[in-house]
């Protein structure tokens, strides 16, 4: 995230629900406050609804073990999972290779670092995805070996468990095609779907999230990349028009688009004070759950070559 408020995905000491942040990672040395001055909502809903819930159930050593059991069962669930487990079982005999024991270590150290973090998704741990590869195909290294009373039983399970990870890929597919419009993966495909119609498009673009009063902290559409203020599109949370006009003045030579999520669906529009050029003449929209109603993206005259 980036620390400029400008973006709507900053945090700034005076801004975003950042008493409630510090809170979660320094215990009570510091006053939970309402936020109810705060800029953006979806960040101090986000602060006081999940992270700090979550940084009070781990206050208590009972809690902490709680909790830290669970992040290694969606650890599991998420990365080996029940089928690819079957390899795990022989890693006793994967620790005595020697060429795997740096490997190992360096994985171990990695999850175990999940324990002390307040707030956590699979995909931290995304950087020991290689290290798992790894320790699993040895294990079925192991297993394939494995004959007991002379018959190729461990070669059979082997043989399985490739042919049951290629099967479930389809499935994983039609799972992903089917999920709830709420959940991360549908909001990441609308969202992709946006950014690929906007970069198509010539000049360069901010696209401003409106988010619905109930609005679920979790899924989030405001990401940008580094170097932001060099990105083709830009992203930005819907704040109040005099907010909103200061970053449409900063950026005050991109169009400007307005995003309205909700409940899972995306409508796509040209942000307020425009002409009536359709919008719809520029973009073509392959998705049912994303709508681009008429309109041409606000650009200030004065700012258009």
């Amino acid at each position: 995230m980036d620390g400029d408020d400008r973006f709507g995905d900053g945090a700034h000491a005076d801004d975003i629900g950042s008493d409630a942040s510090q809170e979660a990672i320094f215990g009570s040395r510091f006053q939970v406050r309402t936020g109810n001055g705060d800029r953006h909502a979806a960040m101090r809903d986000f602060y006081l609804q999940i992270e700090l819930p979550a940084y009070q159930k781990m206050r208590s050593a009972t809690g902490f073990v709680r909790e830290t059991t669970i992040k290694f069962l969606v650890i599991w669930g998420f990365y080996p999972g029940p089928v690819l487990t079957i390899p795990l079982l022989v890693l006793p005999w994967t620790l005595r290779d020697r060429r795997f024991r740096w490997l190992l270590i360096a994985g171990a150290v990695s999850i175990a670092g999940t324990a002390v973090v307040t707030f956590f998704i699979p995909h931290y741990v995304a950087v020991v995805t290689a290290i798992i590869i790894a320790i699993v195909l040895q294990g079925m290294r192991h297993l394939r070996v494995w004959r007991p009373e002379g018959r190729p039983i461990g070669l059979a399970l082997v043989r399985a468990l490739v042919v049951v990870s290629v099967l479930l890929v389809p499935v994983h597919a039609w799972l992903w095609a089917r999920s709830d419009p709420a959940t991360f993966e549908s909001i990441g495909r609308k969202r992709a779907r946006i950014l690929s119609m906007l970069e198509a498009l010539p000049d360069r673009h901010l696209v401003i999230i409106r988010y619905q009063a109930q609005h679920d902290p979790l899924p989030e559409w405001v990401y940008n990349g580094a170097d932001i203020d060099g990105s083709k599109v830009v992203w930005a949370r819907d704040m109040d028009p005099e907010h909103n006009e200061e970053i449409i003045r900063y950026y005050k030579d991109r169009r400007v688009w307005i995003v309205e999520v909700d409940d899972g669906r995306a409508r796509l529009d040209a942000y307020p004070m425009t002409n009536s050029k359709p919008a719809s003449e520029q973009i073509s929209v392959p998705s049912p759950n994303v709508s681009v109603s008429g309109g041409q993206p606000y650009a200030r005259p004065e700012t258009r070559k």
